[in-house]
């Protein structure tokens, strides 16, 4: 298979799509005079965009010709309708498929559920020393800190119900009045 690179930034093309572009034929002299299709794509090994074969399965020119350019092999034409179906549907795969990881990255984030809560949990449950630990901070970051601590508390009060309710006692130390 031979991959025809075309340089440069193509303004407004999505690089995670893949599209149908028309192609010129090989400049040899038994091919057909026709233009192709072709599907183009960024490589990003390459970091450049592609076209490959025509659809009907002739080797074709470097490079999509300019927008515009009608098709004109019979064959690529009949291929057409299958192969934009299935770009659209890749691409519309895609799109549901970051929305839905979007989603899910939410409602995580809501529940209290990240790693970053998870990890200063850890430091809370683990150290033994979190008053020596935060005493390092400035107060902004002991707050920080603590936030995430009581999330990710919460979270696994919603999760085992282990009878968690409330904050740990002595998270916020500095807060706590006579000490």
């Amino acid at each position: 298979m031979s991959v025809n690179v075309h340089l440069g930034d193509e303004e407004g093309l999505d690089r995670s799509r893949r599209y149908l572009r028309p192609v010129a034929r090989l400049q040899l002299p038994d091919e057909p005079d026709l233009v192709h299709l072709s599907v183009y794509e960024w490589l990003p090994q390459f970091e450049a965009w592609a076209t490959g074969l025509g659809l009907c399965g002739r080797s074709t020119a470097q490079g999509p010709l300019p927008d515009g350019t009608e098709a004109t092999c019979p064959e690529c034409e009949a291929y057409r309708p299958k192969y934009q179906a299935i770009l659209d549907a890749q691409h519309e795969d895609a799109e549901q498929r970051r929305a839905r990881a979007a989603e899910q990255a939410q409602r995580t984030a809501e529940s209290g559920d990240t790693v970053e809560n998870g990890a200063w949990h850890t430091v809370w449950l683990e150290s033994g020393k979190w008053r020596w630990t935060t005493s390092k901070m400035t107060t902004p970051q002991r707050e920080y800190a603590a936030d995430c601590v009581a999330a990710y508390s919460r979270y696994l009060e919603t999760v085992d119900g282990a009878g968690r309710e409330g904050e740990p006692e002595g998270l916020r130390w500095w807060r706590e009045g006579g000490r």
